[in-house]
């Protein structure tokens, strides 16, 4: 883009914040890179992932330290969050949108590279570079905005089934191969949960729980807005706090409770939401600041409500009960990744109020109406369910402690 546009376009704070993030930080690399590039590869592994120690890039690092890795190969974590007071041995963390010497150091001279969202990826021979994706698989269209660098070998995809979406999707390089070997997060989800409604000072003696999920409409740093719906609330389905007063009620009625979790991309700004007797709000600065492990929140719960999100595959993972939001599926500039998207659901879609006031009291009665085609779109997307997938990952990658 001709320089004088752009800064029309985006100003001069925003351009300033380009040169700094990324710029200095290409210049800082290139200089390292060309009086390292022939010197040998250390045992480092870099990792990225979503919202930081999360994700897929979390579950395999936490693998890697309970299996002491980390004794011989240093973990070098790129965050876009502030540094945690305690870490274990030989790991450490640099920011991902600041320039340093170390860090590009560290990129420069890593044997493996992981990512779940931004893609670092490898800039010498020698190394290998893994998409872990921050999510399953997705009903929304996303080609155009996860393109998948060149330097990326391998992209992890939930099975043979979805590889033909996936490919067009990610719009992956010919040399790119998708390996089907299950994804980390669904390590953590068979394991014991790790109680987290506490930390909401939610009594987890409740009848029971749904988490609600919405996919992000308008991004906030990220100047995207993906539907042209007017949602008052910055959800969809629900107009104003006076329609969720009765979607209270009925909670209320059954001793339900539901949690609305904002999703971290969606502008803030657009979210008014009153939290009700049974209607709690969750925010991902909320999670940060309360040490809540959104995966293992899902665990606890009983129920899951989105739309064209990637979580409601993992949740399907989980085996419970899903409904789908599609009251604004005319407006979702996105689209989605097939004509017919009931191939891929396993629930009721969701268009008005009354739908999802019916879908939460079935949920509340113990009235399961999709189990037996959930198990079976389970069984067709996730080639593996055994808990073995950091496993595998280390295998591919040849790492030995």
């Amino acid at each position: 883009m001709n320089p004088i546009k752009y800064l029309k376009k985006n100003g001069i704070k925003h351009a300033l914040k380009v040169i700094y993030s990324y710029k200095i930080d290409a210049v800082i690399r290139k200089a390292i890179l060309l009086v390292s590039k022939n010197s040998k590869l250390e045992n480092i592994i870099v990792i990225e992932s979503h919202n930081d120690f999360d994700s897929n890039g979390g579950a395999f690092y936490r693998y890697l330290i309970e299996n002491r890795y980390n004794e011989k190969f240093k973990i070098v974590w790129l965050i876009k969050n502030h540094k945690p007071k305690k870490l274990p041995q030989n790991v450490t963390c640099y920011p991902l949108y600041k320039p340093s010497i170390k860090k590009d150091y560290a990129i420069c001279k890593a044997k493996f590279f992981t990512a779940d969202c931004v893609v670092t990826g490898k800039v010498r021979d020698g190394q290998k570079s893994y998409y872990l994706t921050h999510g399953a698989f997705s009903l929304k269209n996303s080609k155009g905005k996860i393109d998948v660098p060149d330097c990326v070998d391998y992209i992890l995809i939930p099975s043979e089934y979805t590889r033909k979406i996936q490919e067009n999707q990610f719009n992956s390089q010919p040399q790119t191969k998708m390996i089907s070997i299950g994804f980390p997060i669904h390590d953590q989800l068979l394991k014991p949960c790790e109680p987290q409604l506490y930390k909401m000072s939610i009594d987890a003696s409740r009848k029971k729980t749904i988490i609600w999920m919405p996919t992000f409409r308008k991004g906030g740093g990220y100047q995207r807005n993906d539907s042209r719906a007017e949602l008052p609330l910055g959800i969809p389905l629900v107009e104003n706090n006076e329609q969720l007063y009765e979607l209270n009620q009925t909670l209320k009625e059954h001793d339900g409770l539901l949690i609305i979790k904002i999703h971290p991309m969606q502008d803030m700004s657009t979210v008014h939401i009153e939290e009700q007797s049974n209607i709690r709000l969750l925010t991902g600065t909320k999670c940060k600041r309360l040490g809540i492990d959104n995966y293992e929140l899902l665990k606890e719960t009983d129920a899951m409500i989105s739309d064209y999100s990637s979580v409601a595959f993992d949740y399907l993972f989980l085996n419970k009960p899903l409904g789908y939001t599609f009251s604004d599926l005319n407006e979702y500039k996105n689209g989605l990744v097939v004509d017919d998207p009931s191939e891929l659901m396993a629930g009721p879609i969701i268009n008005d109020l009354e739908q999802l006031k019916s879908f939460v009291c079935e949920v509340l009665l113990g009235i399961d109406k999709y189990e037996h085609k959930r198990v079976k779109l389970r069984q067709k997307l996730f080639e593996f369910d055994d808990g073995n997938a950091c496993r595998r990952l280390v295998n591919h990658m040849g790492l030995k402690k």
